[in-house]
């Protein structure tokens, strides 16, 4: 049950934040839009940090590795997958017409 409630809480955060952006967006201000949506990359840069990346640099003193060696990857990893994305998301969009 104490699991449950843990990934319950963040998750219905994460959904009524990005609902409230989603579906106001047409009546939100730009400067309110961009103040929000720089929030919301600034709360996930540091989940990435202190769930992600410290956890893995503590574990590899466990496995007698460098301790920048598993950082250094997943950034590695992170900025292969944004650019992935971030290509295909404008390829899509231009055969919308958007971009």
């Amino acid at each position: 049950m104490d699991i449950t409630i843990g990934i319950l809480i963040p998750f219905l955060g994460t959904t009524l934040g990005s609902m409230m952006v989603f579906f106001m967006r047409s009546y939100l201000n730009k400067k309110v839009e961009k103040f929000l949506l720089g929030f919301a990359s600034g709360v996930m840069i540091a989940a990435s940090i202190w769930s992600l990346l410290i956890p893995s640099i503590d574990a590899s003193y466990n496995l007698k590795v460098l301790p920048w060696v598993p950082a250094t990857i997943r950034i590695f990893d992170r900025d292969i997958w944004i650019n992935f994305f971030w290509q295909t998301n404008i390829k899509f969009g231009e055969k919308r017409g958007k971009v």
